[in-house]
């Protein structure tokens, strides 16, 4: 988000393997989808945080940085000379961004955690079960996310926050340490809706049934539509019809796209949402553009997602390193 806003974003990766995302899911070339998107705009540099080389180079980057962001369980970047302390006393004006899985205290504040515990301990897996069924067990019933959805969630709140403390230190208050636990976000984000029910105490409350229950989906002869409960049979209509009926009525209505359908979508495609680039590697791809549409501030050239540490040598002559300075560096063990 922050680098498709025109943030200058360098991703320091372990040398040899790099991020796990770059392996992760749909590839072509060895480009990962998902890495990407959601690397585009950004800069590698392979370092071995844990050589203690690598670790002064860290320190010399974070000597002018605005922002350092890092997702380790809690304490082991202070283990490494590398914790907000440490960096806030080489650069008081530096925001130090630290993600977690579960908070910095509580019996699994250490476990490694991905989405899917999160969905679990956030109580989304009951959201998305249907509790009509009388033949379900007490736990068949619960069912996924099918996307890592508060990876992503955690990921913006993370980048508001960012700002906001950014702005704090242009009205005075400098550096600080930011923590974000992804447990907090999912809580926060779900909490409105999915626990409304869960949100008084006491006696004399209304309860109601999910907000989700209050939509459906209903086959049409050529598709389906969502749309708010009908309790009708819509099986003789096409979905353009349908759409049309409801739209001149003023009803909120959508053709229940499957996701090829995304690309051709005329709404989508009159937005410009969706763009075409080459990549270096991947080849013929498709993005969606940054979705905040600025009347003034123009938004960075689209730049691939690198390549593992292909940027290392360039950051660290800006540093002031010159060649030889990063052979010994590299036989050293300490960047890649």
């Amino acid at each position: 988000m922050l680098a498709d806003q025109g943030a200058d974003v360098i991703k320091v990766e372990p040398p040899g393997w790099g991020d796990g995302v770059r392996g992760l899911g749909a590839s072509r070339n060895g480009i990962s989808a998902i890495f990407s998107m959601i690397n585009r705009n950004k800069k590698s540099i392979a370092i071995n945080i844990k050589h203690p080389k690598g670790q002064e180079l860290v320190k010399q980057l974070a000597q002018s940085a605005d922002v350092l962001l890092q997702n380790y369980r809690p304490g082991k970047l202070d283990q490494l000379g590398l914790g907000f302390d440490d960096l806030h006393a080489i650069n008081p004006e530096l925001i130090y961004a630290s993600i977690n899985g579960m908070g910095e205290v509580g019996p699994y504040a250490g476990q490694k955690v991905y989405d899917y515990v999160i969905q679990g301990i956030s109580g989304v897996l009951d959201a998305q079960s249907d509790h009509s069924s009388e033949s379900a067990s007490a736990h068949s019933d619960l069912s996924m996310v099918r996307t890592i959805i508060y990876d992503k969630v955690t990921s913006l709140t993370a980048a508001q926050g960012i700002t906001a403390a950014l702005f704090a230190r242009e009205r005075g208050a400098g550096g600080q340490h930011l923590q974000l636990a992804m447990l907090d976000a999912a809580l926060y984000f779900n909490w409105p809706d999915l626990m409304w029910n869960y949100a008084f105490k006491g006696d004399g409350v209304d309860y109601a049934g999910d907000l989700a229950d209050m939509y459906e989906i209903n086959q049409a002869n050529d598709g389906a539509i969502v749309s708010h409960r009908l309790g009708a049979d819509t099986s003789d209509y096409s979905t353009e019809q349908l759409i049309d009926l409801f739209a001149q009525n003023e009803i909120p209505i959508s053709r229940a796209n499957r996701r090829e359908d995304v690309l051709s979508d005329p709404q989508i495609a009159a937005l410009g949402t969706l763009e075409e680039f080459e990549h270096p590697r991947a080849g013929a791809m498709i993005h969606p553009r940054a979705p905040m549409r600025f009347s003034k501030t123009k938004h960075p050239e689209h730049l691939p997602s690198p390549d593992l540490g292909q940027h290392t040598v360039e950051i660290l002559m800006e540093l002031g390193y010159d060649m030889p300075q990063l052979q010994d560096l590299a036989r050293a063990g300490a960047i890649a």
